[in-house]
């Protein structure tokens, strides 16, 4: 039984506003400490690319239409969200002090589109995080790629889901050999590329 009940007030923020309220949350629990972030395939990735491969689709718009939104949900957004939870507890659990691991799968802000979400992990990333751990296949996914970027811009440590260390040039060659793969199927690569550019761009730094 609770005290209060949410109410139905009706706020208008800008996205700035959304920003720092999200982070001003986030310091609760942070409390200044710099911690681990887990990046994962969320909504693209490896797991979407075989789903439309399967279905001799080439775009998630093509897929809904197919199947639905709840069978998209189900199949890829779930799975993916659970994954990459599972990863998080697993990464956590490879430290004795059980250090506090953010994994961006729960994370749901309404409205906030794609560019949105992105300057908020990356201001997360660069402010808040001492080392980022990537899940299998993430060379793959859109999301995945950006963060690595940042990941290095940022100089980070970054590691491989088995804990490896996984440098810059490491990560353009996955990148590079997903592009390949994805490209020879028929599929838009215009993102990973995009964020295959922001890598090179600082290579020679």
């Amino acid at each position: 039984m609770s005290f209060y009940t949410p109410s139905d007030s009706t706020f208008t923020r800008h996205y700035r506003e959304e920003l720092e309220m999200v982070f001003s949350a986030i310091d609760c629990v942070l409390h200044r400490e710099h911690v681990i972030y887990c990046s994962s395939e969320l909504t693209t990735g490896l797991r979407l690319y075989e789903a439309l491969e399967a279905h001799d689709l080439k775009t998630v718009a093509e897929l809904r239409a197919a199947e639905g939104e709840p069978w998209v949900r189900s199949k890829i957004l779930d799975v993916n969200t659970e994954s990459a939870i599972q990863f998080a507890e697993c990464v956590r659990s490879r430290f004795a002090d059980r250090t506090i691991v953010i994994t961006p799968a729960p994370f749901s802000a309404h409205n906030w589109n794609q560019q949105e979400y992105l300057h908020f992990w990356e201001e997360l990333l660069r402010s808040r995080i001492k080392a980022v751990w990537f899940n299998q296949n993430w060379a793959f996914s859109n999301g995945c790629t950006f963060e690595f970027a940042v990941t290095q811009d940022a100089r980070l440590p970054a590691f491989d889901h088995r804990g490896e260390a996984l440098d810059r040039s490491a990560g353009a060659r996955l990148i590079r050999d997903a592009i390949e793969r994805l490209r020879a199927a028929g599929f838009d690569v215009k993102k990973l590329e995009e964020n295959l550019g922001y890598l090179l761009g600082r290579a020679n730094e």
